[in-house]
């Protein structure tokens, strides 16, 4: 038989509903205040709660909801919050205050459901509401017996999450259109430059521009592999090939794949040990190509012509521990904050001539984290960066 706390400092309403719910075959117990509440919910663990939203101080109700929803045990059982006094609600709002306004309207929309009559057909009324960082949906309905509105159905929905997956989306899908647009707009110009003949005399200017129509294709194609990875490894079609691999292997690889580039830049790259022996770990072998791809190519990237790029690895209490250390521009610490933020680029004017995707460290600390590693960061601004990866070590 369901289970039904009925919590109100109303004794009167309190016997008639529990009147009416026994009636209905349902298990009925009831507390007349907040603290006898709580106790009940605990004790009777009910399937349900009906609570004043009064009782006897104006918040009451709110304080109930909050301190059965904080007990890990309590907080999923249903509640549904009940007034007798909608006007008293909108008292304890300041309509001066722009939140105050905002949920003034609610409190309007309760009155015109009470006094309206069914003829009236009046809908249900629904608004969304931004309060200190959460956003809520409130549904308000008249509730109708025997041809009259005897009070207000009103349903808060807390949709946060949600809402915050649809911005990011939205930011996402801005940010893809920007990446796309940049590269192609400026590979279009040079080849209309190019078509119009004015350089025909001129190969090596020629040449210039068609190098970098070059750098901007790369950078479109770094693009979709990253945007046909991530949509892979959501829809979880990222088949894995999980076997022990040396890092020292994995890391001489990816240096040596990018050492045309440091090249140009006039950068030598170093690979140093702390111990040796190999440094085995449990992992995908894509899975590491990606990580280290994406830190190496950034502390080329971002270094300084002639810079270092020292790349260490050690052991640290059961994890190997690879260091990425750079002498490039560096990063002050807010950048530092956002920089595992999916699409987020650190934008300033040493980093506009630097081609990116903004997905490439997001990326990284997914993967590290399904293998249950982490990576953390220390920089200081226009003079060095460190990433640091940790990955649980295995025998070898």
């Amino acid at each position: 038989m369901p289970k039904i706390l009925i919590v109100d400092d109303d004794k009167d309403l309190v016997e008639g509903q529990r009147i009416f719910f026994e009636g209905k075959t349902f298990e009925v117990k009831t507390a007349l205040s907040m603290k006898d509440g709580i106790d009940a919910v605990g004790t009777y663990k009910p399937d349900i709660i009906l609570a004043d939203l009064m009782m006897e101080h104006y918040d009451s109700g709110f304080v109930f909801c909050k301190k059965v929803r904080d007990n890990p045990e309590m907080k999923d059982i249903p509640i549904i919050m009940q007034t007798a006094a909608p006007k008293e609600i909108g008292y304890t709002f300041d309509a001066s205050n722009p939140k105050g306004k905002e949920w003034m309207k609610v409190h309007e929309a309760i009155e015109k459901c009470i006094s309206s009559l069914p003829q009236e057909e009046v809908s249900v009324k629904v608004f969304q509401l931004k309060q200190e960082g959460r956003m809520l949906q409130i549904r308000v309905a008249p509730y109708v017996r025997d041809n009259e509105t005897g009070g207000a159905i009103i349903v808060v929905s807390d949709f946060t999450e949600e809402w915050k997956n649809e911005q990011d989306q939205n930011r996402f899908v801005s940010m893809v259109a920007h990446e796309l647009k940049s590269p192609l707009a400026a590979i279009l110009n040079y080849i209309n430059v190019i078509q119009t003949g004015m350089f025909d005399a001129n190969a090596l200017k020629i040449h210039e521009m068609l190098e970098r129509c070059k750098i901007r294709g790369e950078a479109l194609l770094e693009l979709i592999r990253d945007l046909l990875y991530i949509n892979k490894r959501e829809a979880g079609k990222v088949e894995k090939s999980i076997e022990k691999l040396n890092l020292r292997e994995v890391l001489f690889s990816q240096l040596e794949f990018y050492k045309v580039q440091a090249d140009g830049r006039k950068i030598s790259p170093t690979l140093k040990a702390a111990q040796e022996g190999p440094y085995i770990v449990k992992a995908d072998r894509s899975d590491l190509d990606r990580v280290f791809m994406n830190l190496i190519s950034n502390g080329i990237k971002y270094n300084r012509d002639g810079g270092v790029l020292a790349v260490e690895l050690g052991r640290e209490d059961g994890f190997v521990r690879i260091g990425i250390k750079d002498s490039g521009i560096g990063m002050s610490r807010d950048e530092v904050k956002n920089l595992f933020q999916e699409s987020y680029r650190v934008r300033n004017s040493k980093t506009s001539g630097i081609s990116g995707t903004g997905l490439g460290l997001a990326t990284v600390q997914r993967v590290l984290n399904e293998y249950n590693g982490r990576i953390t960061v220390q920089s200081e601004t226009d003079k060095r960066s460190t990433f640091t990866v940790y990955l649980p070590a295995a025998e070898g």
